[in-house]
């Protein structure tokens, strides 16, 4: 957690101890309760907010259905859902409170590349397992800027994502010409767009132009009217929120006739049904397909709209993902008596990961990043997405 467990033990008496403690004076770990504490950063308002409310939905219901089958090593998993506001510091500071105050084993989270470059170095100091359920931005994990020993990845990072979809679609239309549209105050749109310019070029695209600006701006269709204007075969966003639904509106209005393709900012239904007719073949890769009838996923997926009344989409099978991800670690790294000891023990059981999840058979690279089939999928106009093509890990 950052100090001794017997310093925390000393000021007992001096302050108002964490609910994750048993009593004064003795260990957080979960072996002195009845429950294992889990925490999750989701971005449920914000412009995250188009994904963190279907996350905290997914793990919630993970949560549940594992205590229903008896809970982990006997005891029942708790999970404490905090929103960032789609803000990075607020990401670090919820993310510090839930480990050093809630004394959880692990966290989820956070939504957004853009609050996990906060979030993250906060988990990794305090050695605390964080699994991001949907960050996909470049240096997450693996070739981080700090050690990043405790931070796993089961979202489908844009430097795999972006190439696959490229690769797809130009073996199949073989596109000459493209325009890419992002804003240049985002990391995940930054690091989305970087990946498009280096990758179209080695199939055959041409880049007519890079048009940039920013989230702020209240008005896209003077950039949109640039990208249009070039005639481009396919026009690249790499955004997320609503950015992505606005750009394809408006370029169809505008007369445009050729192919939308993204990232992982595309592939959830909210975009999907905000784009609408404008959206019909806009193409991503992406994590999950709904349309899936493995058992593992078709079972979350009749579990998820019985609950919820919708089906799930990618960001909701990454965290109900996660949480499964979790509880298989939680089982096999066993108990200890040491909150350290045991976050410690998750981290190492999560390296060696083998599970069926709705995402598909899963583990983890090396470098804690996703090791999974990658699903090209395409919107099919009416809020819904369908399959064009697998391509295997």
């Amino acid at each position: 957690m950052g100090e001794p467990f017997a310093r925390i033990a000393a000021a007992c008496a001096a302050i108002v101890v964490s609910v994750a403690l048993a009593a004064c004076g003795s260990s957080s770990s979960s072996t002195q309760s009845k429950t294992i504490p889990l925490g999750a950063v989701f971005s449920l308002t914000g412009p995250g907010g188009v994904y963190g409310p279907q996350q905290k939905n997914a793990a919630e219901l993970a949560v549940e259905q594992i205590n229903a089958k008896g809970g982990v090593d006997g005891k029942k998993l708790s999970i404490t859902v905090l929103d960032d506001g789609s803000d990075k510091q607020q990401s670090a500071q919820v993310t510090q409170r839930l480990i050093q105050q809630n004394g959880v084993v692990a966290l989820l989270g956070p939504t957004l590349s853009n609050s996990a470059v906060a979030a993250h170095p906060i988990a990794d100091r305090l050695h605390t397992p964080m699994l991001a359920v949907s960050t996909t931005g470049l240096h997450i994990v693996g070739s981080c800027p700090y050690p990043c020993t405790y931070i796993f990845r089961d979202s489908l990072g844009e430097a795999s994502a972006i190439p696959a979809n490229i690769e797809t679609y130009a073996a199949a239309a073989h596109p000459k010409t493209a325009v890419l549209l992002y804003p240049n105050d985002d990391k995940f749109s930054v690091d989305g767009a970087k990946i498009v310019e280096e990758t179209a070029p080695r199939y055959g695209i041409k880049l007519l132009g890079v048009i940039q600006f920013t989230k702020a701006e209240a008005d896209l269709s003077p950039f949109v009217s640039q990208a249009v204007s070039k005639r481009p075969d396919v026009i690249f966003i790499t955004s997320l929120g609503a950015i992505p639904s606005t750009i394809m509106i408006d370029a169809r209005q505008q007369g445009f006739k050729g192919k939308f393709l993204g990232g992982n900012g595309f592939n959830t239904a909210a975009v999907a049904k905000a784009a609408g007719a404008a959206g019909t073949g806009a193409q991503s890769a992406s994590a999950y397909y709904l349309g899936n009838t493995f058992p593992s996923n078709a079972q979350f997926v009749s579990a998820y709209e019985q609950r919820y009344g919708v089906p799930p989409d990618q960001f909701a099978a990454q965290a109900y993902s996660g949480v499964l991800i979790l509880a298989n670690a939680l089982e096999r790294a066993g108990s200890s008596s040491d909150l350290a000891n045991e976050r410690d023990a998750v981290r190492a059981a999560l390296e060696t990961t083998s599970i069926e999840t709705p995402l598909g058979p899963f583990r983890f690279t090396s470098t804690h990043d996703v090791s999974q089939t990658i699903w090209i999928i395409a919107e099919n106009g009416a809020g819904g997405f369908r399959l064009v093509k697998s391509v295997k890990p």
